[in-house]
């Protein structure tokens, strides 16, 4: 099941920069870091390009350990 938008994002854990999925990058172009494909405690995907929370379990991206990233 898609996102309201129709898009799922990316997201990098450090700027927050949202790529849609479609596009597939793997790494923030500003500043190199692995962009999240899903939450990785709950493997939601992202359905807003302005997340900073998952959306289903909560967790804050920014926090997500380097080792955890991809």
């Amino acid at each position: 099941m898609e996102g309201e938008s129709g898009l799922f994002y990316h997201i990098c854990p450090r700027c927050s920069r949202a790529v849609p999925a479609h596009v597939q990058e793997h790494y923030c172009l500003n500043d190199g870091e692995r962009l999240l494909e899903a939450c990785p405690r709950c493997g939601a995907r992202f359905t807003s390009p302005y997340a900073r929370f998952c959306g289903v379990c909560g967790l804050e991206l920014a926090k997500v350990p380097e080792n955890r990233r991809g």
